[in-house]
């Protein structure tokens, strides 16, 4: 089996867990405060790693200039990211907010494309078709 694969289920699980555990959190919560204190926590997280393995920071140090505006750009949209999702969470529940923001990997197609010029093909964007009718089922009549 591919460990690529693997990852994405591990990571799926887990994302899983780490909704229901916001939406018991954000009940209490600013969405602001707690982006503020993850983020926090993950980066005191992560330190010792980077700390034992620093090839990968010397990696990002030695890219082209280019790919530091991509970091950039892909760090505060995460953080926007983040911040939209607990402040779904805390409004309409880990639940349907979950069911919405599923649709992301159409748009990870969408913006590939237009940005990047990758080629998706068909079933790519059949699936993303499924993704927004599902989750259309599912909170019209959940």
């Amino acid at each position: 089996m591919n460990v690529g694969f693997i990852y994405a289920v591990g990571a799926a699980i887990t994302w899983g867990l780490v909704y229901a555990l916001d939406q018991k959190i954000l009940s209490g919560a600013s969405p602001l405060a707690y982006l503020f204190i993850n983020s926090l926590l993950t980066a005191i997280i992560l330190l010792p790693f980077l700390l034992f393995d620093s090839n990968p920071i010397k990696e990002i140090f030695a890219s082209k200039e280019s790919v530091w505006w991509l970091i950039v750009a892909s760090v505060i949209l995460a953080a926007l990211a983040n911040f939209l999702i607990f402040s779904s969470i805390k409004i309409l529940g880990a639940n349907t907010a979950s069911i919405i923001e599923i649709a992301y990997p159409f748009f990870v197609v969408f913006f590939s494309y237009f940005i990047f010029r990758s080629t998706p093909n068909i079933y790519f964007f059949i699936g993303g078709v499924l993704i927004f009718i599902g989750s259309i089922i599912i909170i019209k009549f959940a």
